[in-house]
């Protein structure tokens, strides 16, 4: 109850490969390691490519609550560095936050 989620949806580029999908789940991944106050992190490749428009990865950050979630991306270094990684990927991103 009341915890705060975090939902993104990421569009790679065409034709990248396994490797390259591998990788940006990687860096999604060690959100869970990095001093973020994440309850839980679940991210995946999505099994309906049909119906998905080119989002292709998914991510559901769970955190105790809004104030947590809210210092996680406080820290704008460490975020940056993250998107830094993947950045050149990605053809689009939609994150959706809510409670």
């Amino acid at each position: 109850p009341e915890s705060a989620l975090k939902v993104s949806f990421l569009k790679l580029k065409e034709d990248l490969g396994d490797a390259v999908k591998d990788e940006v789940l990687g860096v999604i991944r060690g959100i869970k390691d990095g001093p973020a106050a994440v309850e839980q992190l679940t991210c995946g490749e999505n099994f309906s490519p049909a119906r998905a428009k080119g989002f292709s990865v998914a991510s559901l950050a769970v955190f105790k609550g809004v104030a947590e979630m809210e210092a996680a991306e406080s820290n704008k270094e460490l975020v940056e560095s993250r998107k830094e990684k993947v950045r050149e990927y990605l053809d689009g991103v939609i994150v959706i936050d809510f409670v």
